[in-house]
């Protein structure tokens, strides 16, 4: 099928993907696997990690980014060419009109495919913060006008919807951040997007959603079984973000259960 034909029949596709799976990150089948489809330029940078369950977890999410876009685009995951602009945007040469973003917090990738306009992404861990408006105030001077930040669902959805924006925008965190508008509706638990300034008049709509998560990971940042993560999409243009939808790793990577 063209990439024109796909187009027609998907806008957008947003999966959110458990990167854990049991078993020492050494000898992980699904990780062997994975890595046969990451480019020369990734498997370098995956030999590059100093601990091993990190790099299995670049090499799955890094797999699975790949096999979403091949079940997209069409083709196979090893042959997707990804590119970056300047500011670090990752773009698709091969295929004009299609952006891609994806984010990865505490062993949870999601990634989003779109045609006919921007996507960014993110996705965070939901966990207890303080001082949440001067965490968000480094990078976001109207943080004080959004009201209380340090209950982690106004905190988070602040905070995953400037990344998604900045991606969507392709001008980074640094500068794209004074350029969001976020707002906190009256009466709600979460922040919403109120626009992008500088981008021509163009409409920029966000969501969030909480979404549980089962995988078991290491460190502090580690999900658990009552994890929940804040995910957000960014798009531009009249139709809506995309929702995000679970996939199951062995999916994600192609690789038999």
């Amino acid at each position: 099928m063209s990439a024109g034909a796909r187009a027609r029949r998907a806008v957008a596709e947003c999966r959110l993907i458990d990167l854990h799976a049991p078993g020492a990150a050494g000898d992980d089948p699904a990780a062997r696997s994975a890595r046969s489809v990451l480019s020369e330029r990734e498997r370098r940078r995956a030999d590059g990690f100093r601990d091993p369950a990190a790099a299995v977890t670049y090499i799955r999410a890094r797999a699975a980014v790949r096999r979403t876009l091949a079940g997209v685009l069409g083709g196979t995951a090893a042959g997707v060419e990804l590119a970056a602009e300047p500011g670090g945007r990752p773009v698709l040469p091969e295929h004009p009109g299609w952006y891609v973003s994806w984010s990865r917090s505490a062993g949870v990738l999601l990634v989003a495919v779109r045609y006919g306009g921007p996507v960014g992404v993110d996705v965070e861990l939901v966990r207890p913060l303080g001082s949440g408006a001067r965490v968000l105030g480094t990078v976001y001077p109207g943080a004080a006008a959004l009201g209380e930040l340090d209950d982690p669902e106004a905190f988070f959805s602040a905070w995953t919807l400037l990344e998604a924006a900045v991606k969507a925008s392709g001008r980074g965190l640094a500068r794209g951040g004074r350029e969001v508008r976020l707002v906190r509706p009256p009466g709600s638990a979460r922040c919403a997007l109120g626009g992008i300034r500088g981008t021509g008049g163009a409409v920029w709509r966000g969501r969030t959603d909480r979404l549980a998560v089962t995988a078991a990971g290491r460190g502090p940042r580690a999900t658990g079984p009552n994890a929940r993560v804040m995910t957000a999409v960014v798009t531009r243009g009249p139709s809506a973000p995309p929702v995000p939808l679970p996939l199951p790793l062995p999916l994600a990577l192609g690789v038999d259960r």
